[in-house]
């Protein structure tokens, strides 16, 4: 039997589905997870993850953060090789991809319109 074959076959080899809280920071729209000491941090990998009925308790309690993010959902994600991996493109490309915050896009908190560049 190949390795690659043996690999597919390994018990430890099958993803294990996990569930997490993710939400959007208001001060600036960064991706935010919630981590197991109920605080938000950017990494996917910092996440707190359990199963469904789990998240759906944490999801409780991080829609009463609506000062710190907004719209916070459940996620399903694998856990592959110690690694949380979002099931979905969108999901990925918003863990690993680009991050364009409105501070980057021109947006100061500060003033009431965003900054116009000149082309």
């Amino acid at each position: 039997m190949s390795q690659h074959a043996a690999a597919l076959l390994s018990p430890t080899a099958a993803p294990e589905e996990q569930w997490i809280v993710t939400a959007n920071a208001l001060a600036d729209g960064s991706v935010r997870y919630l981590t197991s000491a109920r605080t938000w941090t950017g990494d996917l990998q910092q996440a707190w993850f359990g199963p469904a009925s789990a998240a759906e308790a944490m999801l409780v309690w991080s829609r009463a953060q609506e000062a710190v993010v907004c719209d916070p959902y459940i996620l399903a994600l694998d856990r592959v090789e110690e690694r949380l991996v979002p099931r979905s493109q969108r999901e990925r490309i918003r863990a690993e991809g680009p991050r364009p915050t409105l501070r980057r896009l021109g947006y100061d908190a500060g003033r009431a319109e965003p900054v116009r560049h000149a082309v």
